[in-house]
């Protein structure tokens, strides 16, 4: 016991000399855990926590750092070390709430008792401190009761939620009315959820004015009008939070901002910049379903690109920030060579753009993992596969633990043809936090069935499909499935290859690859009937991941069994739903031409030229179009065809 106590003793000290104070320690702990260095993180909280055991702040963090490496029962140890500590004999609020939150996560019975009475205690604590004028204890008291709040509509009871919620907000609303507000959109979010419109609107509107310099609240409301569709009202409370912000760059004509120091300056600055990103990204999706759509819109790529600008120079750290404005950089490029899902230039796609947004934000942020692993991506869009695959190398030295990029590792590999090496580093990332990823373990299986490896396909197929549900998406869920019943329709049962796609479209009837393949086996097994009902439903449900070649397996097959009118209209409603799909205009043109009689060819002509008219460039179309012109003996037109195929030639060289 003395030696313990010695060595104990020797830690705190020597942990003493190395930090001057809590504050240092806290510093230096939050700079590990924000660069990604969480398991430095991890080990410099084990080694220093019990130095400033005693220090409310530091102990919030220290659970936050253990929590994220998911040593819960450690969080909770450090909380009961840190009562024993606490020299006046009372944890702050702040602190019971980050107790409370490592109860919860805990593995005992009574893990949800325990941090509903931490909770209580944290609230009672807050009332307690009802006549004090200090603005940060009300803001904590404020808090617990949004933290009272958000627990108990975690384990569904609503009506105690909306207490709680209305408690913050009306106790609090004069003392911290930032804090007061908080509760205002945390109790809109609620009602949102419950379809209520009406009244989140009315609450969010409450949140703007207890508080109308809280950037939050303004950017909470536009993201629910987002997700009603409203987006022009989403605009104008952007506009509206701009300008609440009352900054010196509200048109553009700004001085670089200097970094705020203290923490009540990052936390604002914080909100500023995620307004800013919120609506530089609205403006940069509507851009692009203007160019989907053809229409004419006010938003342009340049209002887009100076709004990120604004955020990510506001908040540098501001990592959603960066890859939102990364992501719509590597869209824009895209451009006309992949639209509609079709591959239309071979030729490398240039995104210059892109990889100077990831080289500024890896220069205000060095070593971030989202950030390297983003700039990997947009070097592979560039055709720099080597370079690409260097970066995901070093990054899985460092982040062994994340499984998002040993996925991207195992993809670079196997498209370079390295197909053991991409096996390995899926089933690395299989396991690699602790906890199963299916993504990983269905690129695994989907690797070694294009291998011939039929047997261990199955084995990980099977393997996949016993992790729990709560630990993947409906989509990834439905993915697994989809190639599972390829598998089976190679190599099993037609029981057991119907019974996955059954599958498949129940956990994700969105997905129209499923659909597609689903209809394409039943036609060969079974009989066109068959295959019509399943496209049918596609083309019904399946909105993501090809609709369009569904709506072409279709059609193709109610001209195979005679049905031109049907196939036509499907043709049609396909070309409306997708018209930037240019592949299904040429299977459109060679259907007509297919039918044989006078008008034959003016029909395929007329389709054609809506199609060029709506679709990006798409050389067999031209050929086609050129072709036809030729045949008619137009000589004008065939020379007009074909000098755009020439200056089309041109750009892909």
């Amino acid at each position: 016991t003395d030696a313990t106590a010695t060595t104990t003793t020797t830690t705190t000290t020597r942990t003493r000399r190395k930090f001057a104070n809590a504050n240092e320690f806290t510093r230096h702990v939050s700079w590990l855990a924000r660069t990604g260095r969480d398991a430095r993180a991890y080990e410099a909280v084990k080694e220093s926590f019990e130095a400033f055991a005693e220090d409310a702040r530091a102990a919030s963090m220290c659970v936050s750092v253990v929590l994220r490496a998911g040593d819960v029962d450690g969080a909770r140890a450090m909380m009961r070390a840190h009562r024993t500590s606490c020299l006046s004999g009372r944890v702050s609020i702040v602190t019971l709430c980050a107790w409370a939150r490592a109860e919860e996560l805990g593995r005992g019975e009574d893990r949800d008792a325990a941090a509903r009475a931490l909770l209580r205690e944290a609230t009672r604590a807050a009332d307690d401190d009802d006549a004090c004028d200090d603005v940060r204890l009300a803001n904590a008291g404020c808090e617990a009761w949004i933290a009272s709040g958000k627990f108990e509509l975690a384990h569904g009871r609503v009506d105690k939620a909306q207490k709680c919620y209305k408690h913050a907000m009306e106790k609090y609303r004069t003392r911290a009315p930032a804090s007061a507000s908080i509760a205002a959109h945390a109790w809109a979010g609620l009602e949102a959820r419950k379809k209520d419109a009406t009244r989140a609107r009315e609450l969010f509107a409450l949140a703007v004015e207890i508080c109308p310099t809280h950037i939050a609240n303004y950017t909470s409301w536009a993201a629910f009008e987002l997700s009603r569709g409203k987006s022009e009202e989403a605009r104008l409370l952007f506009l509206r939070g701009a300008e609440a912000m009352q900054s010196e760059d509200v048109d553009g004509d700004s001085k670089q901002p200097q970094r705020p120091q203290d923490r009540d300056s990052r936390r604002r600055s914080s909100m500023e910049s995620a307004l800013l990103s919120a609506w530089a990204a609205l403006e940069g999706q509507l851009v692009l379903q203007a160019a989907r759509s053809d229409e004419d819109g006010d938003a342009s790529p340049e209002h887009a690109r100076a709004l990120f600008a604004r955020a990510c120079e506001r908040e540098p750290k501001n990592i959603a920030g960066w890859l939102q404005w990364s992501e719509l950089e590597e869209e824009l490029a895209r451009g006309n060579s992949h639209q509609g899902g079709v591959v239309i230039a071979r030729r490398r796609v240039s995104n210059r753009r892109q990889l100077d947004v990831l080289h500024a934000g890896l220069k205000a942020n060095p070593g971030d993992m989202r950030l390297e692993h983003a700039r990997a991506m947009a070097l592979k869009l560039n055709g720099d596969m080597e370079g690409a695959k260097s970066a995901l190398l070093r990054l899985s030295e460092r982040f062994s633990k994340s499984s998002h990029v040993w996925h991207a590792l195992g993809t670079i590999l196997q498209e370079s043809g390295d197909f053991k090496g991409a096996i390995d580093a899926f089933e690395r990332g299989a396991w690699a936090s602790g906890k199963a990823n299916l993504a990983c373990v269905t690129a695994a299986a989907a690797a070694e069935f294009h291998g011939g490896q039929h047997g261990r396909a199955r084995q990980l197929f099977v393997q996949g499909e016993s992790i729990p549900r709560y630990l993947s998406t409906r989509r990834e869920r439905a993915a697994h499935l989809r190639l599972w019943a390829l598998l089976e329709k190679r190599v099993g049962s037609e029981e057991a290859t119907r019974r996955l796609f059954i599958a498949a479209t129940n956990e994700d009837r969105t997905d129209a690859a499923t659909w597609l393949q689903w209809g394409q086996w039943e036609k060969r097994v079974n009989s066109i009937n068959a295959a019509r009902k399943v496209f049918s439903d596609g083309v019904k449900f399946g909105v993501y991941n090809g609709q369009y070649f569904v709506y072409q397996a279709l059609a193709t097959l109610e001209a195979e069994a005679g049905r031109a009118d049907a196939a036509r209209e499907l043709f049609k409603q396909g070309c409306s739903a997708h018209p930037r799909s240019a592949s299904l205009w040429l299977q459109w043109a060679l259907f007509e031409l297919s039918r044989e009689d006078k008008e034959h060819a003016m029909r395929a002509i007329k389709v054609i030229e809506s199609g060029v008219a709506r679709a990006p460039p798409h050389m067999p179309l031209l050929e086609l179009w050129l072709d036809l012109e030729r045949e008619r003996g137009n000589v004008d037109a065939a020379k007009a065809v074909e000098a755009r195929l020439t200056r089309l030639l041109s750009e892909q060289r």
